[in-house]
């Protein structure tokens, strides 16, 4: 039996904390993994004077595939 693999996809329900000035995404202290919140409301309480809450969706091209490499691994 063949089984389709299928990829998981970012939404734009999904946020993450990026500082622009650095290009930085927040990430996990224990693995390095990129922080995803599930609503923006959450992500602005973990958010600094120097860091966005953005859309996972806004985010530039080279950030969104780090993000869908670190969900489909």
């Amino acid at each position: 039996m063949n089984t389709i693999e299928r990829k998981k996809q970012l939404f734009d329900t999904d946020f993450v904390i990026w500082d622009k000035a650095n290009d930085n995404l927040v990430r996990w202290a224990t693995d390095d993994d990129i922080v995803i919140y599930g609503s923006k409301e959450e992500a602005e309480i973990d958010c600094y004077g120097n860091e966005y809450v953005t859309k996972c969706t806004d985010l530039p091209l080279h950030h969104q595939e780090e993000l869908l490499n670190q969900i489909n691994k």
